[in-house]
């Protein structure tokens, strides 16, 4: 695991390396500076022509101490400044003058040269309003370089984009590489920010964890190697049915594909066994495609016993997918929200549902934590009643006014799917995954995926978490064997074994890689 900070959060934990461990502030800029370069030169193979573009806070010092180590190394490096040298920031101010004892010369103007590599080293975390002036016409004229083939790295965020939301102020570079220090920026892995910031690397420059003073970020993500290791253990004398069961309610006339989707996806999870609640229409189909499921079918409404015995049974309920806006799929949520005691998956219709009813959204804050929502933008939308506008440059806090208006886990799906708990689980930001998986029953697999995962005694917040990581990479190894363009939702399920290999070994209830 590791933390994407804030602006405030990476600020806090800066003053704090400086003025409580006692690491000068200038060491930890040479560092960075440093690993700029180290990570510019894993990137090219031959010399050039290289521009420093700084401003004149810390981050301008940043920049302007990796060109002076460039230009140490052979390259010819010229350097900029935009702003006022006279208000530069005290470490600023000293790599200043460093360079001019050195006889290096610092423009005032950028001159209209052809450059191998910019360096962006504008503005850092600290951005705090639109670009405008000078400060814009240098953006967008580094973005016109890069379009002739100039290869642009930013140093630490590409200038213009803000880095708690990732949100454009005005205008901001188009990076082809990022250089972040310590722990990632907010910004650079939520959209647009995600974009601008190309290949995005992180670099330790000696800023401990212990820098956050006892107050961790709020922000998470996986990294891409920490799969097995988040997977349920598997029991070497377990059963069937030590391996959870899942209660799946889904589909409805000409809906029977999602209801597929999610039951092989809740097998492919690793869970022992999956009950179907279906309209008697689905039958055949359920059973020549999903022989493995057990089933229970009904023709127009289903019988409140069967109901009641099948949430008796498992372990975790999945309801949703496919199940349309009819008075048995109202019966099914409701019975189930009054009546069960497990955790359970509120996908696609029954989101609608309790977007479009103040009893079912009563009722689902009532089941409170059981429960995890995994809404896409417009579902996300109906829950609140919110206008489509806000949904842009708001996304975070829509996302929080979900949680606090139902206090269920929200896995909230997008090109970045944020999964959002308790306070003290924080939000978990998702960096598996790819557009090649923006396709019909793409949802439908990850709501069977968590569900899988519920039924193997996970936390909602943990299985919510896991889910949504396990489907991007699962996405992602679809993308390397069949292209983007050509994914379905059955070559995710089908590449769930390959993604989730990896030895476990069962000791005292957890599972060691």
């Amino acid at each position: 695991m590791r933390y994407a900070v804030s602006a405030q959060e990476m600020k806090r934990c800066d003053d704090y390396t400086v003025t409580k461990i006692g690491i000068p502030a200038l060491v930890l800029m040479e560092r960075a500076a440093m690993e700029t370069v180290q990570a510019l030169l894993a990137k090219r193979a031959k010399r050039g022509k290289i521009l420093v573009l700084s401003g004149v806070g810390n981050n301008g010092g940043d920049g302007l101490a990796a060109g002076r180590m460039l230009a140490a190394l052979g390259d010819k490096v010229a350097f900029f400044i935009v702003g006022n040298k006279e208000r530069a920031s005290e470490q600023t101010a000293r790599q200043i003058r460093i360079l001019e004892n050195l006889g290096f010369s610092i423009q005032s103007n950028l001159k209209e040269e052809e450059y191998d590599i910019v360096i962006d080293a504008l503005f850092g975390v600290g951005l705090s309003r639109n670009l405008e002036g000078m400060y814009r016409d240098v953006v967008e004229e580094v973005n016109r370089m890069r379009q002739r083939g100039t290869y642009v790295v930013s140093v630490d965020v590409p200038s213009g984009i803000c880095a708690d939301t990732g949100n454009v102020m005005g205008a901001a570079i188009q990076a082809d590489l990022t250089v972040t220090y310590a722990f990632a920026k907010r910004g650079l892995l939520l959209y647009p920010g995600k974009s601008y910031a190309g290949e995005l690397v992180v670099r330790d420059i000696g800023i401990p964890p212990r820098a956050f003073g006892g107050q961790m970020p709020g922000m998470f993500y996986y990294e891409k190697d920490e799969l097995p290791g988040r997977l349920p253990a598997r029991r070497p004398d377990g059963n069937k049915g030590t391996f959870g069961k899942v209660l799946l309610i889904a589909g409805s006339r000409d809906m029977c594909g999602a209801c597929v989707l999610a039951g092989k996806s809740i097998l492919k999870t690793g869970a022992g066994m999956v009950k179907i609640i279906a309209p008697e229409c689905n039958r055949q189909i359920i059973q020549s495609t999903l022989p493995e499921a057990l089933l229970y079918s009904y023709e127009e409404m289903p019988k409140e016993r069967e109901v009641q015995k099948a949430l008796g049974w498992a372990d975790a309920v999945v309801i949703g997918p496919g199940l349309g806006m009819s008075g048995a799929a109202h019966f099914l949520l409701e019975y189930c929200l009054v009546n069960g005691r497990v955790p359970m998956v509120l996908d696609a219709d029954a989101l609608n549902m309790t977007g479009n009813s103040l009893h079912l959204a009563k009722l689902v804050k009532m089941a409170g934590e059981r429960i995890i929502l995994t809404p896409h933008p417009g579902e996300l939308l109906r829950l609140l009643g919110a206008d489509h506008i806000r949904y842009p440059g708001e996304r975070l806090a829509l996302v929080s006014e979900v949680l606090e208006r139902f206090g269920c886990v929200v896995a909230a799906k997008d090109a970045v799917t944020l999964v959002l708990g308790r306070k003290e689980d924080g939000t978990f930001v998702n960096t598996t995954g790819n557009d090649g998986m923006a396709t019909a029953g793409s949802g439908d697999v990850l709501a069977g995926i968590i569900g899988g995962l519920l039924a193997q005694k996970m936390s909602c917040f943990e299985a919510a978490c896991t889910g949504v990581f396990l489907h991007g990479k699962a996405g992602d190894k679809a993308a390397e064997s069949c292209g983007k363009h050509g994914m379905t939702a059955m070559d995710l399920i089908s590449r769930l074994p390959e993604v989730m290999k990896g030895e476990t070994v069962w000791k005292e209830g957890r599972c060691r890689v």
